[in-house]
């Protein structure tokens, strides 16, 4: 059997092998390509007349208890809270040892500090300085669930969940409205709105200023509760608009966060977008309106694969440092410390660098002694498998059902297609609709007797061997006569998937039972690629 089957396996992985195990980058609703410009017919919204700020209240950071520092919004009081307040570069540059507990104006501009971690331009050295980096936009600390607004009169183009990169994010399309340095001049821009923890707002939707779009959060890449607020100009390819690309990283020779810190590409950015916050506080409820509407609106579209993907994935955001008295913080290793004066939200760099070729001798969290050593390091020198930039892979890190799905999707370089869903829980707006409808029409992939998919529900063994082998189209024996596993019965509908997985070495014959209901995990699918690799002798 391993012999009709050993060619069919050598075929498909192939192209499975050079893209696996960054999966936790992998789901990016397609971010991470160019995008092309289509002239669509959208609903208009009303004319421009002004601006507000898209978050009204941030919390007092100045005189939060410990309890409260990172509670989420709905628990805080109105003690708890100050209303917006402006956006001044200089104010960041007031070194946080000058200011003084209890004083008023102090309070203000540690506020100002600690809320506007990383700004327009800036890096994240923590300096509060604009210009010295390339970060795009400016982000906004506060509370999990704080409501976001539209910052004016706008339609949606875009509306995006996904668990790397920008997160759960909305784009706004703004037509006829003044551009930064000229009140008179009209033109388009984009404002977005990442890392929420809720969308309240679908594509094509036209808003009012001041009309709630989502809740704040933390999705994606990113560290602690923050909005990364950015403007994008006309002339930007794709939003939200990230300045430089993983193979500019590589031939320059740097990582991702030494290419922001030193303004990697700023020129890009500049050109591309705007101060955010400054162009909000220059029109700040005014009342100009343009002359004209025009009757369609320019969206970003079906995107259009590039053979270098273009990162536009939110960095891992370091926050700005937090000033207070006894705080309880969680270091990067995850261990409770307690400081009695300055310090910073430590945590752990979860960019992914997906080609960064100086992790290529192991992980921190991948020891000698770890059951999946072997594999990992094998991969990982071979530059099939990447892990993150603080030289951790997290083999332990579960991986979902859609995410598996677009995997193996890619890997066979399938046709992806858009079409009507049987599923219930999945609606077509969504990023990873068209892989569930091509994995669905190519058997690969089918509901739950209840009518759903649960595309965000781990992947268990069971379904990603099914995943697996229906992608790489091996021919699987459906008849099975006996029990491959104590809890596995011949009757299961998995048995087939399971007896063949055991039969080809990806799982462990010695064994009594399999737990077929258990998550994969990110060094289990590293090791069956190992095992798979080596079967069938790429």
């Amino acid at each position: 059997m391993l012999k009709t089957t050993k060619w069919k396996l050598k075929t498909g992985l192939l192209a499975f092998g050079t893209l696996l195990i960054s999966l936790a980058v992998a789901v990016t609703d397609m971010d991470t390509m160019l995008y092309k410009a289509n002239i669509l017919s959208y609903p208009e919204h009303e004319p421009f007349n002004g601006t507000v700020y898209p978050v009204k209240k941030y919390p007092n950071w100045s005189k939060l208890s410990t309890e409260k520092y990172h509670a989420p919004y709905s628990s805080l009081s109105e003690s708890d809270l100050v209303d917006v307040f402006p956006y001044d570069p200089d104010q960041l540059l007031i070194g946080a040892d000058t200011l003084k507990w209890g004083d008023p104006n102090d309070n203000i501009i540690r506020n100002a500090k600690i809320t506007y971690s990383v700004p327009y331009l800036g890096s994240y050295k923590l300096d509060g300085k604009e210009g010295t980096g390339s970060h795009p936009a400016v982000d906004i600390k506060m509370a999990e669930g704080t409501p976001v607004f539209a910052i004016a009169n706008g339609t949606v183009v875009k509306a995006s969940t996904q668990t790397t990169g920008f997160g759960n994010h909305i784009v706004l399309q703004h037509n006829n409205f003044p551009t930064l340095d000229d009140p008179n001049a009209k033109t388009t821009i984009y404002s977005s709105y990442s890392h929420l923890s809720g969308v309240l707002v679908s594509v094509g939707d036209v808003v009012r200023k001041d009309d709630q779009i989502g809740l704040s959060g933390t999705t994606g890449t990113s560290t602690t509760p923050h909005l990364h607020f950015q403007i994008d100009n006309d002339l930007a390819p794709w939003h939200p608009f990230w300045p430089f690309t993983w193979k500019e990283l590589n031939e320059a020779g740097i990582d991702f966060s030494t290419g922001v810190d030193t303004g990697f590409m700023q020129e890009n950015a500049r050109a591309t977008t705007i101060s955010p916050m400054k162009y909000v506080q220059k029109y700040l409820n005014a009342e100009a309106a343009p002359a004209t509407v025009s009757e369609t609106a320019v969206v970003t579209e079906e995107p259009v694969a590039t053979e270098e993907p273009v990162v536009v994935e939110e960095p891992v955001v370091v926050e700005t440092p937090i000033i207070t008295e006894d705080v309880v913080v969680a270091s990067s290793d995850d261990t409770v410390i307690t400081v009695d004066t300055a310090v910073t939200d430590d945590a752990t760099d979860d960019t992914v660098v997906t080609e960064d070729t100086t992790i290529n001798s192991g992980f921190s969290d991948v020891p000698g002694n770890h059951p999946y050593y072997e594999a990992i390091t094998y991969l990982s020198q071979e530059k099939i498998i990447s892990g993150y930039k603080d030289i951790t892979f997290k083999p332990d890190q579960f991986v979902n059902r859609v995410e598996a799905l677009k995997f193996i999707l890619e890997s066979i370089k399938a046709a992806i297609e858009k079409g009507t869903l049987p599923f219930t829980d999945v609606s077509e707006d969504e990023w990873y609709s068209k892989y569930l409808f091509t994995g669905y029409k190519m058997e690969i992939v089918d509901g739950n007797p209840d009518g759903t998919f649960r595309p965000n529900d781990t992947v268990n063994r069971a379904e990603f061997f099914k995943i697996l082998f229906n992608g790489l189209k091996v021919d699987v024996n459906p008849t099975v006569t006996t029990a491959p596993y104590e809890d596995v019965s011949v009757d299961d509908w998995f048995a087939p998937y399971i007896q063949y997985a055991k039969e080809i070495g990806l799982l462990d014959a010695s064994l009594n039972k399999i737990n077929p209901s258990t998550g994969m995990t990110r060094g289990e699918v590293a090791d069956a690629m190992y095992k798979l690799i080596n079967i069938v002798k790429l």
